[in-house]
């Protein structure tokens, strides 16, 4: 699971505690920029994996993709088959959602995704890949991303491969402030700038 972080200590632990009450058995590691003046708060807590990102964009794509590329290199890490996108707002809800996400894929070359309770079927704002896309796209979405729209090209990615799966039972919360269920901070007010949908949309 590559969860890219910033600023939001308190929500690395929150989902930390999820895993433990859903029974998930997949490794987490979030993905914290060198200069969040956070880190040590999220380093002090002993069920939280951290990997250094080198992200000076201020958007979450560079350090997803950072992350997974760590992730990759089976001399360091278990030979992952499977990548799971989780954001710092994510929170899984289904016992055992990572077993239905394997289930889903399982050796097949796609993406799968359950209900956020915010986009539902629309969008993948959290999604499970075959090793294989994380290895050719060097990454878990599109190169140039900044921050949006990489859920847009996840999506389109598994329609094209002919194999985009949706779990409606399978809920991972997205406690997002369009859903009223976060307080819009720094980190959101910096991403929705109109500039980024347009930068972004370019790149796409």
């Amino acid at each position: 699971m590559v969860v890219p972080s910033r600023g939001r200590p308190e929500n690395a632990e929150r989902l930390a505690q999820a895993f433990i009450d859903t029974q998930t058995e997949a490794d987490l590691y979030f993905i914290i920029d060198n200069d969040d003046p956070k880190w040590n708060e999220y380093a002090k807590n002993e069920n939280i994996k951290c990997l250094p990102a080198d992200n000076k964009t201020g958007g979450c794509a560079a350090s997803l993709n950072t992350g997974a590329i760590y992730l990759l290199d089976f001399t360091q890490f278990p030979l992952y088959d499977y990548f799971v996108f989780l954001g710092d707002d994510h929170l899984p809800r289904t016992q055992n959602w990572d077993k239905a996400f394997i289930q889903a894929l399982g050796i097949n070359t796609g993406i799968v995704y359950g209900n956020d309770l915010l986009q539902g079927e629309n969008l993948p704002t959290a999604f499970g890949m075959s090793r294989d896309l994380v290895t050719q796209l060097q990454g878990m979405t599109f190169p140039g991303c900044i921050h949006l729209f990489f859920d847009n090209f996840v999506k389109q990615l598994g329609i094209d491969l002919n194999y985009l799966k949706y779990l409606p039972d399978v809920i991972i919360e997205h406690l997002h402030p369009v859903a009223g269920k976060a307080e819009m901070d720094e980190g959101y007010a910096r991403v929705n700038q109109p500039k980024w949908y347009e930068e972004d949309l370019l790149t796409l």
